[in-house]
């Protein structure tokens, strides 16, 4: 009796041992998650779908990816675990996304006018969010555009968050400008004429600069809004001529981007600025009534990017674009001069006797630094 008691009382501790370690080994690969159930981020921050997960003992089985945050509002995450013994559940969170960043403004920081004369002050601002969404600027202060006198002015604009930016700019009203010499009466027909820093001779008329005859579009020398509908034919006649002996030589080159209106222009700056900023998107891109391909005589070919300068066809062409009256307008080492990068693919048409002393046997000259003239908003 003693015997069998001693053996019931091992099966009961073999038993209980059994279960205990069993509770052990269970408890110890039961899943163990660590996460917020509310994340506040702000507009366009990156952040993944599984970063805010800790997990243990089991694994995520959703596939990590980025979650959208280019829009104000919150939004649930749900996602996918399973645990050490292969089972599944679902486990959600909530992402507030928040905007506390202002609007920029892009403007003038000083504006004349002559008294009298009706100005739009808003027309040339450019203003960019980070939620990409068009924000008109107001202006805050006072003015009178009848009385001669200076009037420190404000921009204000503000998104939908209610993150606002102010920009301070001055209007300056002054006396009507009456020349009393033979230019007077041109001005009269509103144009003007200036000499620039080398002496050559440049006249505004109706809004479109020349010098010399040649038109001028720069940072500094813009066009209206309403200038151009195509590439001249001049300009195209030439292009063909161009092509054509290219061909001969086994090159393949054409049009890749023409002529561009005003608006067009301005789209795609903008949206240059809204990827890079107003900074980095001046020195690749024109604001609109200041691009060349407005003029209809300047055009960009084949591969719009800096791996076209290596290419026989980018060599051939800043060696003989010259021939037929085409100048490479934005040359390498010249950003200073012509406020734009380096462009293997960007030419111009000016005629061959320009084309081939700005040419200058290989070493390209600027228009700017050719004519003495500046390319600065």
């Amino acid at each position: 009796m003693t015997k069998k008691i001693v053996i019931n009382i091992f099966v009961f501790l073999v038993i209980l041992l059994t279960i205990i370690s069993s509770l052990i080994y269970f408890n110890s690969k039961k899943i163990i998650l660590e996460y917020d159930k509310n994340i506040e981020v702000f507009l366009n921050q990156e952040l993944f779908n599984t970063e805010n997960i800790k997990i243990k003992n089991g694994k995520i089985l959703t596939s990590k990816e980025l979650i959208d945050t280019s829009k104000i509002g919150e939004q649930e995450i749900v996602l996918e675990i399973q645990d050490y013994f292969k089972r599944k559940k679902s486990i959600k969170y909530l992402v507030n996304v928040k905007d506390d960043e202002g609007p920029k403004i892009t403007c003038e920081k000083v504006i004349e006018v002559e008294i009298g004369n009706e100005i739009n002050l808003i027309e040339n601002v450019l203003v960019v969010d980070n939620s990409n969404e068009e924000i008109i600027p107001t202006i805050k202060g006072e003015y009178d555009i009848n009385k001669i006198g200076e009037y420190n002015l404000s921009y204000v604009a503000i998104d939908r968050s209610g993150n606002k930016t102010e920009e301070n700019f001055t209007l300056k009203v002054k006396e009507k400008e009456i020349k009393k010499d033979e230019d007077s009466k041109n001005n009269l027909n509103n144009n003007q004429t200036f000499t620039t820093s080398k002496g050559f001779k440049g006249i505004i008329k109706d809004g479109i600069t020349y010098i010399n005859g040649y038109l001028i579009v720069n940072k500094t020398y813009s066009l209206p809004s309403n200038f151009g509908s195509s590439l001249t034919k001049e300009t195209m006649e030439n292009f063909t001529k161009m092509q054509n002996a290219a061909t001969l030589e086994g090159l393949n080159i054409y049009i890749s981007s023409g002529f561009r209106s005003y608006d067009t222009q301005k789209k795609l700056y903008n949206n240059y600025v809204k990827r890079d900023g107003v900074e980095a998107a001046d020195t690749y891109s024109a604001r609109a009534g200041h691009s060349e391909h407005q003029s209809g005589l300047a055009f960009d070919v084949n591969i719009i990017n800096d791996t076209f300068a290596n290419t026989p066809e980018a060599k051939w062409l800043s060696s003989n674009c010259y021939k037929y009256g085409f100048i490479l307008r934005y040359p390498k080492g010249k950003t200073n001069e012509t406020g734009y990068k380096y462009e293997s693919w960007h030419f111009r048409y000016v005629g061959e006797e320009l084309a081939t002393k700005l040419y200058n046997n290989g070493n390209w000259i600027t228009m700017e630094n050719y004519f003495g003239i500046t390319s600065q908003y």
